[in-house]
């Protein structure tokens, strides 16, 4: 089974402890440009960047009733050109909202890489604003992205980079690229230690992997995040409760870019799981924790934010 990695970013200000605003982004992932991804012409023109900027500009500006902003922005797998990467850090550091994307396919020495994108804002010691980019190569290719690649001439790398585990202003997370979800034993990693998973996906089976992130959510106890192409739809999150409430938020798909919200209550599971089964039984908002699930870990997580 593989380790993980930590990463720590602005825990001095853990102002993400409590709870956090994500957006999903609802954006097509159309095969010609991750054809041309790989075949080393990426479309990085004008047309295509437009409905991008025009999103990110609605992002800025979003505040709920309550005047909050957003904190985290969710794309799906294979979305974004790597040439936009400084970009997206830039307006990541600027508008102060992190950013998690699956990059499209880089080609080196006949080796197709997949790689995830976390741009992650934190106030530095200074009082200025600062942000970490940090990228994961992907363990895991399914069977038709092998095919794809293979037929095109092209090697799939080694999984030799390691799952993280982030830890980012007081919020505990993991990300998982597309079929690295079907994995038990990959997922069973982050149990008890994360608040949220996040998905990034381009994936044509929305129900086979309906039933594994609801199965994540019960199973490893935290919010899945789940954020596929909207020509396939289901991007949503997933609460680890009873089975009314398990989908606060869920988007079928759609042609036209945009995005929906969701405050996860970080705190709030938190205090769930640190109680025993008696006063875990008959909660309202959460199912009792799963068997294995560490209070340690749990307390670990709390610890982030003192």
């Amino acid at each position: 089974m593989p380790k993980f990695d930590v990463v720590k970013i602005g825990l001095e200000k853990p102002d993400l402890h409590e709870k956090i605003q994500v957006a999903l982004a609802n954006i097509p992932v159309w095969d010609g440009n991750i054809q041309d991804s790989y075949l080393g012409k990426p479309d990085l023109s004008r047309k295509r960047l437009k409905p991008v900027a025009n999103l990110l500009n609605e992002i800025s500006k979003w505040k709920n009733a309550a005047g909050e902003k957003i904190d985290l922005l969710v794309f799906p797998e294979v979305s974004i050109p790597h040439a936009w990467e400084s970009m997206l850090v830039a307006w990541a550091r600027k508008h102060r909202v992190g950013v998690i994307c699956g990059l499209e396919h880089r080609v080196s020495g006949g080796i197709a890489y997949n790689e995830v994108l976390a741009a992650l804002p934190y106030q530095a010691g200074n009082n200025h604003w600062a942000c970490m980019p940090v990228r994961r190569l992907k363990r895991l290719y399914s069977p038709e992205e092998d095919f794809i690649l293979t037929n095109e001439g092209l090697a799939i790398p080694p999984a030799k980079d390691k799952y993280q585990l982030i830890q980012w202003r007081g919020a505990s997370f993991a990300i998982y690229n597309c079929y690295e979800l079907a994995s038990i034993e990959d997922r069973s990693l982050f149990k008890g230690k994360v608040d949220f998973v996040v998905g990034t996906e381009f994936n044509r089976d929305v129900h086979y992997f309906s039933n594994i992130v609801e199965s994540a959510a019960r199973d490893l106890h935290c919010y899945v995040i789940q954020v596929n192409g909207s020509q396939y739809g289901d991007s949503r999150v997933v609460n680890p409760s009873k089975s009314e409430k398990m989908n606060p938020l869920r988007i079928k798909g759609g042609d036209n870019l945009t995005f929906l919200t969701m405050t996860l209550d970080l705190k709030a599971l938190r205090d769930h799981q640190r109680q025993g089964y008696g006063l875990q039984k008959d909660s309202a908002d959460f199912k009792p924790t799963p068997p294995g699930l560490k209070k340690a870990d749990v307390n670990a997580r709390i610890l982030l934010g003192k």
